[in-house]
């Protein structure tokens, strides 16, 4: 498979249309006609990651953290951070990253850490809206299943667990075709009517533009009557940090080995208030935000839950947290995301399996660095 085509599944899979604005998502090194046919997944492109690439012959590396976020003056082999970016060009490894959308994304990656405590009846923390249109297209009634077809294949009427939604109206077209027209049905000069039936759905940003394009192609109208309705509606799909429920009570201490246990960690830091009596504490609901909890730290302190699970956060945010009664348990920001490396995997061979891609897909062992903690 080609790096271009590569390079726009990925971007489906990993929802990339829902990346922060301030984030650097996407494919950010290769050669887009080069053929891939082994991929090493981490979580950190450092300079083990890109010696383990380069000894393991891989084509591209998929990281959650990009590699490259600020901008560069220059390339070089004597800068860290450049000297990276140098040796996986010059050895023909491209870079896709897959960040704050697969953080945010329905299935992501918050979800997944939330699933892996076993938590049940998970919601978003904090909502993040993708852009919806309504797409509405004029056909004549011979071409109605064809173009509805064609709609629903290119993402038209898609919605959770529901495709192809779409309703029509049947009604009478009028048209004049002028000098020069090639009109599919009609007289030219003079007015003509034809049945046709209104096709409408809605469709999310990141489909929009193919899908007009492959209606219009398919179309087969010479001027095709389509329109597209920037629409308020606000869905919810994606968002950061996830809250959930266990299915039963447990101790702080025991759920606090529970999340070292399951995400596979040695240590971690908590907060709370002294009046807390933590060994008598029951933890029933559990919030979990990968990577930074400072974006969020309002709601945080806002909602109802029992304790809450980030990678980092600022000292003063987690005051406010605790203030209104909650526990924190900081794991650190590397060992809250190190699963990625696991579930993005799981996307992958997923998808590959589905559509019959033969790509070898590896984990990278260097990726993910913990912190040394010393205890005298």
């Amino acid at each position: 498979m080609i790096l271009k085509e590569l390079a726009l599944s990925l971007d489906k899979i990993f929802n990339r249309n829902l990346a922060l604005s301030w984030d650097k998502a996407g494919l950010q090194i290769g050669n887009l006609e080069s053929d891939i046919n082994k991929i090493l997944i981490t979580l950190d492109i450092t300079g083990d990651v890109v010696d383990e690439a380069v000894n393991f012959n891989s084509d591209l590396i998929l990281a959650h953290h990009p590699l490259i976020f600020n901008s560069l003056d220059t390339i070089l082999s004597s800068k860290a951070g450049e000297k990276e970016i140098l040796a996986l060009i010059e050895n023909r490894v491209a870079v896709y990253c897959a960040h704050t959308n697969y953080d945010l994304m329905k299935g992501g990656l918050n979800d997944f850490v939330a699933s892996t405590l076993n938590l049940t009846g998970t919601e978003i923390i904090e909502e993040r809206y993708e852009q919806w249109y309504k797409f509405v297209v004029f056909v004549p009634k011979e071409a109605e299943e064809k173009i509805r077809k064609v709609i629903c294949q290119h993402g038209g009427g898609k919605w959770q667990n529901y495709s192809c939604c779409t309703f029509n109206i049947e009604g009478k077209g009028t048209f004049i075709p002028q000098e020069g027209s090639k009109p599919y049905i009609g007289e030219p000069g003079c007015v003509n009517y034809v049945d046709e039936v209104r096709i409408e759905c809605i469709v999310n940003e990141r489909n929009l533009s193919n899908l007009i394009d492959a209606t219009i192609k398919a179309h087969p109208y010479e001027e095709v009557a389509y329109d597209v309705y920037k629409i308020e509606n606000r869905f919810k799909d994606a968002g950061i940090g996830r809250l959930g429920k266990l299915k039963e009570p447990e101790s702080f201490r025991d759920f606090t080995r529970k999340i070292k246990n399951r995400l596979g960690i040695d240590g971690f830091k908590w907060l709370y208030k002294k009046d807390i009596k933590v060994d008598n504490k029951k933890i029933k609901k559990v919030a979990v935000v990968c990577g930074s909890g400072n974006s969020i730290a309002r709601r945080l302190a806002d909602i109802d839950y029992d304790l809450v699970i980030v990678g980092e956060i600022g000292y003063h945010n987690a005051l406010q947290i605790i203030e209104s009664g909650k526990i924190i348990v900081a794991i650190g920001h590397g060992s809250s995301e190190k699963l990625a490396i696991t579930d993005m995997c799981n996307k992958l061979e997923d998808f590959f399996q589905k559509q019959k891609i033969k790509i070898d897909i590896l984990k990278s062992r260097l990726g993910y660095k913990s912190w040394r903690y010393q205890v005298d």
